[in-house]
């Protein structure tokens, strides 16, 4: 059984390497404007930045990486994504998906989803959007 320390101490840990990612993100694109959002006790983040993407409304979008975290009984499951919406409209792309984990997987591996989170991060600002889409 998952204790609430257990998943505290993963949302605190995760929440120190997202702001420590986010300050690096910020020096390597000046021109974006990172900022992170923390919900610890949902087990969500999200990485917003300043787009110069539009779509239908000709007005820049709005766009962000979120992380969550949730379970169904034992099994956990984290889900990094990239969503982009416009004042009417919302798209989203997984980049990230690990499916029946436990806590303490997450715990040992945080290493690796910050280092897919920043891939993804860098790939989703970079990418050109379909706006036909």
């Amino acid at each position: 059984m998952i204790t609430e320390f257990e998943k505290e101490k993963l949302a605190s840990k995760l929440t120190n390497e997202f702001t420590f990612m986010v300050n690096n993100l910020q020096k390597e694109k000046p021109e974006k404007t990172v900022t992170l959002n923390v919900h610890e006790e949902n087990l969500y983040w999200c990485i917003n930045w300043d787009s110069s993407k539009t779509w239908k409304t000709e007005k820049y979008l709005k766009e962000c990486f979120q992380i969550q975290i949730w379970n169904i009984d034992e099994n956990y499951f984290l889900m990094g994504e990239h969503r982009i919406e416009d004042i009417f409209e919302q798209l989203s792309e997984t980049y990230i998906m690990y499916e029946n984990k436990t806590i303490k997987y997450f715990n040992s591996n945080i290493d690796k989803i910050i280092e897919k989170t920043k891939e993804g991060i860098l790939e989703a600002i970079d990418k050109d959007f379909d706006s036909d889409y």
